[in-house]
Order: C-alpha cells, then sequence, then structure tokens
C-alpha cells in the first residue's frame, strides 16, 4: 500500500472517525508504530511523502514505513466498515451472508436458514440482486447438504428459475455498465469530443446501448439509472447540451422516486445533480440553476459523512459562484468562497476536480476586479497542491488564464515558456481552436506599432466562427478567452490601451 493511499485516506476522515481509530488502536496491547503514523499524518499539513517519511523516522529510525503503511490502512479501513455498518444496508447484508457462513460451518443449519430468509427479504426490497442470488445458491446448498428434508420437486425448480432470473438481471446490468464504461474510456483518452469524426468513433457503443435497452428491458433501479446515466454522459460530452439537460431531467425524477434505494451517501445523485447544474451552465439557463442548486445542499444531511457533506458544500459553492460571475457580481464570488472559512480546503484530496474550480473561481473573481497579483496567488496554490489532469478541463482553464494574467503583467520571457508547457502537457493535437487563437493573438503583441494589420484580421475570422461550436464550448465555459481578445481587439480599435 502506497503512502499516499495512507494520506488521503486519513485527509478523508471526520473528526468522530478520528476519534473511533484512535480509541480502537489505544485498546490494543501491541506495539502501535503505525498509529504514530497516522499521528504524523493528521497532524501535519504537508501532503509530501518525502516530508512525512522523514518525521516518521525521528520517531521511528528502525522501523519500516511500508509496513506501517500498510497495517494502518489495514486498520482504518477495518474501524470505516465497522462505523459504515449500522448505516450503509448493503454493508449489512453482506455481513449477513458471512453471518451465515460462520453459522453454516459450525453446523448450526436452522440459525443459518432463517438468517437466509432475513437477507433475502431485505436484499430485495432494496433491489440487490447480488446477495438474493446468493441467498438462493446457499439455500440450495444446504438443503443438498441434508438431502432435501421436507421440500418437493415444484419448489426446489422454484427456486432455481428465481435464481436463474436473478443471474438474468444481473447480467443485464453487467452489460450496461461494460458499455458505460466503454463510453467514458473512449472520451477520456481522446480527451473531449472536439469533431464529428472523433463523434462517429462512439457510434458503435451507443447503438449497442439502444439495443439493449429496447431489447432486454428492465424495470429495475440499477439497470435504469445505467440506461440515463450512459445517456446523459455520452450527450454531455458530444456537446448536445439539451438532450443532456433532458435525460438529467429523467434520472433525477428516477432518483427522487426511489429515496429508499439510493447508496449511503447518495454519490450517484450528487453526480446526476451536478451533470445537470453543469449542462444549465453550458446553456446559459441560469435562472434554473437556483432549484438544482436547493436540491443539492438537501443533501448536506448530519447522517451522512463529514466528506461528503463538505463535497456537497463545494459543489453548491460552485454553482453558486458561477451564477454570481454572470451577474458580474466577482467580489461577491470570493467573499462566497472565503464565507467557507477553512471548511472549503478541508478534504482537498477527495474531490480534486471541484478543488480546482473552487480555487478557479477565486482566481478569476481577483481577476475580474483588476487585482491580478491576488488571482496569480491562488493560481499558483492550485498549481502547488494539486496535480493537474489532462482530461479536466479546469485544469485547462487555470494555466489559461495564469497565461493571461502573466501576459498582462508583462513577463514575455515566462510566456514562451509557458505556452510550450501548456502544449507539451496537453499534447498539441488535442488541443481546442479557441487556446490556439488565444496563444497566436499573445504572440502577436498588438501593442506593438509595426504589426501587420493582416493577421489580425484572419484572427478575427476565425474567432468568429467558433463562436457558436458546440465543442469549443467545453473550455468557454469557464474562461472565455474569445470574448477577451474580442474585448481587447476592440479597445485598441478604439486607440485605448488594454488593461
Amino acid at each position: 500500500m502506497s503512502k499516499l493511499a495512507a494520506i488521503k485516506l486519513i485527509k478523508s476522515l471526520s473528526g468522530s472517525e478520528k476519534r473511533y481509530f484512535k480509541s480502537y488502536a489505544k485498546r490494543q496491547s501491541v506495539n502501535r508504530i503505525y498509529l504514530d503514523l497516522f499521528m504524523v499524518i493528521e497532524e501535519g499539513t504537508a501532503t509530501d511523502e518525502v516530508v512525512i517519511e522523514k518525521k516518521f523516522y525521528e520517531k521511528h529510525k528502525n522501523a519500516s514505513i511500508h509496513n506501517a503503511t500498510n497495517y494502518l490502512v489495514k486498520i482504518l479501513t477495518d474501524c470505516l466498515i465497522q462505523l459504515k455498518m449500522s448505516k450503509d444496508i448493503e454493508f449489512q447484508l453482506l455481513q449477513g451472508m458471512m453471518r451465515v457462513r460462520v453459522l453454516q460451518e459450525r453446523s448450526l443449519y436452522q440459525e443459518a436458514y432463517r438468517e437466509l430468509q432475513t437477507i433475502r427479504s431485505a436484499a430485495l426490497a432494496f433491489q440487490h440482486p447480488v446477495v438474493p442470488y446468493l441467498t438462493y445458491r446457499e439455500e440450495l446448498n444446504y438443503l443438498s447438504e441434508v438431502n432435501f428434508p421436507s421440500v418437493t420437486d415444484r419448489e426446489i425448480v422454484g427456486m432455481q428459475m428465481k435464481a436463474k432470473g436473478l443471474l438474468r438481471d444481473l447480467s443485464n446490468i453487467h452489460d450496461h455498465h461494460s458499455l458505460f464504461e466503454l463510453l467514458k474510456y473512449r472520451l477520456i483518452h481522446a480527451r473531449k469530443i472536439s469533431s464529428k469524426e472523433e463523434l462517429e468513433k462512439l457510434n458503435d457503443l451507443v447503438l449497442s446501448e439502444m439495443g439493449l435497452a429496447t431489447s432486454k428491458p428492465s424495470k429495475s433501479f440499477a439497470a435504469q439509472k445505467l440506461h440515463l446515466l450512459f445517456q446523459s454522459f455520452y450527450f454531455t460530452n458530444i456537446g448536445e447540451y439539451k438532450s443532456a439537460l433532458k435525460t438529467f431531467a429523467s434520472l433525477n425524477k428516477l432518483f427522487e422516486t426511489h429515496i429508499d434505494l439510493q447508496e449511503n451517501p447518495p454519490l450517484d445523485y450528487l453526480s446526476a445533480l451536478d451533470g445537470i447544474l453543469d449542462n444549465l451552465h453550458m446553456l446559459e439557463y441560469y435562472d434554473q440553476m437556483p432549484f438544482y442548486v436547493t436540491r443539492v445542499e438537501q443533501l448536506d444531511q448530519p447522517g451522512y459523512p463529514e466528506y461528503f457533506r463538505n463535497r456537497v458544500q463545494k459543489t453548491s459553492i460552485v454553482y453558486q459562484s458561477i451564477q454570481l460571475m454572470q451577474e458580474k457580481k466577482y467580489e461577491a464570488v470570493s467573499e462566497l468562497i472565503q464565507s467557507m472559512g477553512k471548511d472549503w480546503q478541508m478534504y482537498q484530496m477527495v474531490d480534486e476536480e471541484k478543488q480546482w474550480e473552487l480555487y478557479f473561481y477565486m482566481a478569476i473573481s481577483f481577476y475580474w476586479q483588476n487585482n491580478l497579483n491576488k488571482a496569480h496567488k491562488w493560481i499558483n496554490q492550485v498549481l502547488q497542491l494539486h496535480i493537474a489532469h489532462k482530461h479536466w478541463l479546469i485544469c485547462k482553464a487555470v494555466r489559461l488564464l495564469n497565461i493571461v494574467i502573466y501576459y498582462e503583467l508583462g513577463d514575455n520571457d515566462y510566456l514562451e515558456y509557458e505556452i510550450k508547457a501548456y502544449k507539451r502537457f496537453f499534447e498539441k493535437e488535442h488541443l481546442l481552436k479557441s487556446e490556439l487563437l488565444l496563444f497566436q493573438y499573445i504572440r502577436l503583441k498588438p501593442e506593438v506599432k509595426y504589426l501587420r494589420r493582416q493577421p489580425l484580421q484572419e484572427l478575427v475570422k476565425e474567432m468568429d466562427s467558433l463562436l457558436d461550436d458546440r465543442f469549443e464550448r467545453q473550455l468557454l465555459k469557464y474562461f472565455d478567452c474569445l470574448q477577451w481578445i474580442s474585448e481587447r481587439l476592440r479597445r485598441e480599435k478604439l486607440g485605448r490601451k488594454p488593461r
């Protein structure tokens, strides 16, 4: 187990979870080197593995940090499982199956049988096809072991057919999962879809998924959820935002009518609400966003883990910030994020993409307030604290804003280096036209008096063709660099010095 895994796990713990773990560790009589490693990670603000390793060896020169890390993660996960057992029905069902196995091993067949009946009833109500199938399999194994007492041929066949039906449901769900996973893989490794040619590469998956949904219809919550997730994810990534919004609305309705079947915490429901809000952002339907922001905030409940509630709060703040940005209330954006205090910087490693968004909106709010130094400070913080991911457009937006700030500060030497580094990291063949136009504009240096007019005229023509491009909007929703270029060109035409 890597040290990073231990760091991320500990940084995701709530106060009550940390207290439970410490109490558990103190009850043990064995050497508690792993507890010292826990304290080093918990008390320090650093997430650098080298720094943590150095501090650990200051306390235990002859110990193995590798062994301590493995044992620490094991004990931590055991504690979290125990805490989750009382709140998560799926955990309870799986624990019940383990209890059945123990009872059977001790020849307590009647007790095991009664436990199976209880588990099956709960699992069927929860629409969890794996566990009901296992209960039928265990029951048939038990009946076979005791030579089928007091059971008829018809009853045995009935149990076998019910088990087979559950396997068919599982096969259907597996096929949905497989298609959804392939879709995500292709979209992630191809970055964002940016042409009709790239879109055609997904046709086989779309046709297969539609065939699966129509030829093998299932009324189960899991199958319906996966079908709508596939459709909404597909439409979002190809730029069909109205279709995506319609599908997300159906998905939201499905979640709201099956509240009792949701996970604990309801990560899929939060993801669906996030998708709806993201599509509203793309379509600029800002007046509809407050309704769904309220839905997000309703997930901030005491019964859910603290890291999840923090993620809910961040999601709410991100979309409130977007609304304020649209209204040009830039000072209110930075005040809103900072009003969370230290909360918005807690659990930074749980949902790093949302963390990038928060830092971005802090930076851009100061940028539009003409405070370039503060904007640059927030960008530097996120670049130092979080690893950039090539398939996250927010990482592009942050670095593009960084380039623009350096341009306005007049740091031309750094600009050339940063643009080359940007193209190298995100790979030039995957850059959108709007990104390339921004770099072209910056390199033209329009403030120079002897600049030829022809390059700028060509630039304006290219910009006009991109304004309604649905693929370009995927990035421009964060920072509209085309509008930025247009504003500067307008000011130069009027003879004003650009900001």
